[in-house]
């Protein structure tokens, strides 16, 4: 109440006429509803109760001590951020229990409004260090004063981390979101103003075998909106009791230091010494902070542990877009072993315990609801949604889906989300394989310049789906360019990439990864060079409309996921694809342009006319 920050905000408003006393009440009302605490009873009453929740449905919790250790050590040197991956409400408590067990500060966490409203729970969470937050506030300048006090508050003066999800909400489709960066911002400021000499910052990495909300993600990434957080409804899912989710695995990655990472990247000698309250972050301080984000994602991505699961998921998915529902056991090993090869030559860590076989088979035990083994050992993949058994009622924004649909889209889409969790290890060499199969001339040769620009276009295009650090892309198109040419289907002779179109076996299965992905940013084009849109969320749904036409012939369910037509609307309007035009009132208009899209589609290998080419 007494910092500069919110007195010069009140100052400012009061100016405008507000009333001082009133701006000072509400300051105390967003303190009272923010505010946190940490009651010792109740935090052992939740590390009494949650280890009994989690022996139920989990088999272990395993994670790296030298990790610990680690951050331990740093705990004493100097204040620390904890990010770790949000893919479950299981991660809201994950973090603190570790600390508990382990004897380090409990820390401090930032929570959505949402939970505040559960009945017990949203006070046992607040007196166990949650303090809650707006999701949007950035247009109320006193909200925002007040957080960011209280944020650089605990970071300043607590000694406890702060920790909280770096993406914002919980990841639908499995895969990293965005950064983030405003709370990011907010604490790097404590060291861009010379507040501290420096900050640490901590990737963690959660990977479950199971997700809890597998199915409801399924549809709510087809438009049916997430059932609202209540005491209810959590003690509604106590069912869940009665499942295996096999095991979860932590990796607390090395601490990374905010000075060094930020320092290059920011002139602080000229802003190091104004107050915060008058100098409030500038575009390249911004920029940077959104580096740090990136990079960190990427840091927790390469700590995640590749689970089996997530390999046989890739084949399930293939054999559904041939059209088959059973998959022979032998050929399914036969294919993940290989698999798993990839995966670890591009230095992904797979979670293989015994042999191959053995690993397969105790991932189809977990997963039932998905696949089962029956006699002769055939693998049997289930049709999740049944339109006669479902309680789940569809609301009207997802009714233009026929039910035809939705019944094949759930099953693709809870595939696909496992399928998400390991798809950073094979993007890089997907995107290089795409960008040589959609424009490659007959024969089958391309100079290394253009195919690393259009490997460059692809890259930023899909940069809300995927991580990719800044100013990386020439190291990122050598590491996809090295497995191509390793795997044998690609040489590079005198500057020119060549197809040798031998085996094709690793090409096929890269552009298949993709496929998804580019049949929704084409439909996205597609939708959107037809005409002028308004920009109210009904041009989504078009999307959806149309990507429904083609996979009912391509079979590619998943590529119905509202999360990547978000993601390839936004890319579009970033890009000048797609131009923003304010319009009567407070309407904003989307209009296309019509060149620039065309581009789109010939990079992502589609005519004019929509169809799909080339096929391998």
């Amino acid at each position: 109440m007494g910092s500069e920050r919110v007195k010069h905000t009140i100052s400012q408003l009061a100016k405008n006429e507000q009333d001082q006393e009133a701006l000072e009440e509400e300051v105390k009302g967003i303190l009272e509803q923010m505010g946190h605490t940490q009651d010792i009873g109740t935090i052992r009453q939740f590390a009494f109760i949650l280890p009994k929740i989690m022996k139920r449905i989990y088999g272990k919790v395993l994670i790296n001590e030298e990790g610990i250790e680690k951050l331990r050590r740093k705990l004493v040197e100097t204040p620390v951020i904890l990010l770790p991956t949000h893919r479950s409400y299981a991660d809201f408590l994950l973090v603190s229990y570790i600390a508990y067990h382990f004897n380090l500060p409990l820390p401090v966490i930032a929570a959505g409004m949402d939970f505040m409203s559960m009945a017990v729970i949203g006070e046992m969470l607040r007196r166990s260090g949650a303090f809650y937050i707006r999701r949007t506030f950035m247009d109320n300048a006193l909200y925002w004063a007040v957080f960011q006090e209280y944020v650089q508050t605990i970071v300043e003066c607590t000694g406890s981390p702060l920790e909280f999800f770096l993406e914002g909400t919980r990841s639908r489709s499995g895969k990293s979101l965005p950064p983030k960066i405003g709370l990011l911002g907010c604490v790097s400021e404590c060291w861009l103003r010379g507040r501290l000499p420096d900050l640490a910052v901590v990737p963690i990495s959660i990977s479950y075998d199971r997700t809890l909300e597998e199915k409801l993600y399924a549809y709510e990434l087809l438009g049916v909106p997430k059932p609202k957080e209540s005491t209810s409804g959590l003690l509604k899912a106590t069912s869940i009791l009665k499942e295996n989710f096999g095991d979860i695995r932590i990796h607390v990655g090395d601490p990374i230091s905010a000075r060094s990472f930020l320092l290059p990247r920011v002139e602080r000698h000229l802003t190091a010494a104004v107050p915060s309250h008058l100098a409030p972050l500038l575009k390249n301080e911004l920029s940077a902070c959104e580096a740090l984000g990136l990079h960190v994602l990427h840091k927790i991505q390469m700590g995640s542990l590749t689970s089996v699961w997530s390999i046989v998921c890739v084949q399930l998915m293939q054999a559904l877009w041939r059209g088959q529902w059973m998959v022979p056991l032998k050929g399914l090993v036969e294919d993940v072993s290989w698999l798993v090869g990839i995966f670890q030559k591009v230095g992904g860590e797979v979670a293989v315990e015994g042999s191959v076989e053995d690993t397969v088979r105790h991932s189809l035990a977990i997963h039932q609801q998905v696949a089962t083994l029956g006699a002769n050992d055939v693998v049997h993949i289930q049709q999740i949604h049944q339109p006669n058994q479902q309680s789940l009622h569809l609301p009207q924004k997802v009714a233009t889906l026929s039910s035809g649909t939705i019944e094949n889209a759930v099953t693709h889409l809870m595939l696909q989300h496992y399928i998400n969790q390991s798809l950073h290890l094979l993007i890089r060499p997907a995107l290089v394989a795409q960008a040589l199969v959609s424009r490659v001339s007959s024969n089958a040769v391309c100079p290394i310049e253009e195919l690393q620009s259009r490997f460059f276009f692809l890259r930023s295009l899909m940069s809300n789906d995927f991580i990719f650090e800044k100013d990386t892309g020439g190291k990122d198109f050598m590491e996809g360019l090295s497995l191509l040419t390793w795997s044998g289907e690609v040489s590079f002779i005198q500057g020119s990439v060549h197809h040798t179109g031998r085996g094709n076996k690793l090409m096929s299965l890269l552009l298949g990864l993709l496929k998804p992905f580019v049949i929704t940013y084409s439909c996205a084009a597609e939708t959107l060079a037809s005409q002028d849109w308004l920009d109210n969320g009904e041009v989504v749904l078009a999307i959806q409309r149309h990507v429904e036409r083609i996979v009912a012939s391509s079979g590619v369910y998943s590529a119905l996921s509202l999360d990547p037509t978000r993601h390839a609307l936004r890319s579009l309007i970033k890009l000048g694809m797609v131009e923003k035009r304010k319009g009567m009132g407070d309407q904003t208009t989307l209009s296309p342009n019509q060149e620039k899209l065309q581009t789109v589609l010939q990079e992502l290998g589609r005519s004019s006319e929509g169809a799909l080419r080339p096929k391998l």
